[in-house]
């Protein structure tokens, strides 16, 4: 082969490769778009969540209050409302969470986000690329709209894959799906009503003055005692949290647990003594919950993960 042939073939390859950042340069910016629109725009959005024999109906309001002061950031209010039947009101101010359940005091979190909505739309672009590629689909109408299909497949088998369309005139999500490795749908988010407001929605006036817990509830830790029970393998890509001290129930102790994460999703490992029953796993969505007996203990795994991989991870406590 001459040189200048494989000098030819080189800078194609390479005139190639670089299309290709591009395009998916370009692809994440339009996932950043979405990300964007639900911090920017006062909206009143209704949206379903579906699961196996369950759809759950919510309402959520979300809006920016200018702050006097040239330097002042707008303040983010928010509010997720259940429509059907009774439960708990969830809102933000901030950087903070409230839960305000009937007959009951207001709990606090620190969060700028409300966990109940899809946690990839509020992540850090940083680590949702670290974790997915993304690659564009077609457009197709939905919710009365133009909505622009992007999938975020997984890197690895230990998390599942996401595709979501998104508005093609605002940006805004309009449906999300939690996919599996086959393109199961495990999780469906989906917009149902979507009004984009000028101003910020009256429902959301009164957070503004609202008397609400500041600090949240700190928690009575223990000493864990030190090598009593180990966790000798985690999914690819999790990390372990801050080492968590045993904690009691009104019922069974818990003798260790571990809290699990890969910057986006977590997943739970508890230690208990044997309640003496036959293994449990239910699904939940993308949620898997498995309950398995080793020895004179059980251990539970909660997480989005799969059945198997909660299984190695249920085996690996020691």
């Amino acid at each position: 082969m001459s040189q200048g042939s494989w000098l030819g073939r080189l800078s194609v390859s390479l005139l190639l490769s670089l299309c290709s950042l591009s395009a998916q340069a370009d692809d994440w910016q339009q996932f950043e778009r979405t990300q964007q629109a639900v911090r920017k725009f006062n909206f009143d959005v209704s949206f379903v969540q579906v699961r196996p024999n369950q759809l759950i109906t919510y309402r959520w309001l979300h809006g920016l209050h200018e702050q006097s002061g040239a330097l002042s950031v707008p303040l983010e209010l928010e509010r997720l409302l259940l429509q059907d039947g009774v439960g708990t009101d969830t809102f933000r101010r901030g950087d903070k969470v409230y839960y305000a359940a009937p007959d009951a005091p207001v709990i606090v979190t620190q969060n700028d986000s409300i966990k109940e909505l899809p946690a990839i739309l509020f992540e850090p672009l940083a680590v949702i690329k670290q974790l997915y590629d993304i690659v564009p689909g077609s457009s197709v109408p939905l919710s009365g709209r133009t909505a622009q299909l992007l999938r975020l497949s997984a890197r690895d088998a230990s998390r599942y894959s996401y595709w979501l369309w998104q508005d093609a005139e605002t940006g805004f999500p309009l449906r999300v799906d939690t996919v599996d490795e086959q393109n199961e749908v495990l999780d469906r988010w989906m917009v149902v009503h979507l009004q984009l407001k000028t101003s910020l929605p009256p429902e959301l006036q009164s957070l503004i003055s609202a008397q609400l817990p500041e600090q949240p509830h700190a928690l009575v830790s223990r000493p864990a005692p030190q090598d009593q029970f180990k966790l000798n393998w985690i999914p690819p890509g999790y990390q372990l949290l801050a080492e968590q001290a045993p904690i009691s129930t009104r019922s069974v102790p818990v003798l260790a647990n571990w809290l699990l994460s890969d910057g986006l999703h977590q997943i739970s490992v508890f230690v208990q003594p044997t309640a003496r029953l036959p293994q449990q796993q239910l699904r939940d969505g993308a949620v898997t919950i498995l309950v398995t007996t080793q020895q004179n203990l059980d251990v539970t795994v909660i997480g989005p993960l799969r059945p198997e991989l909660a299984a190695k991870l249920a085996a690996s406590v020691e």
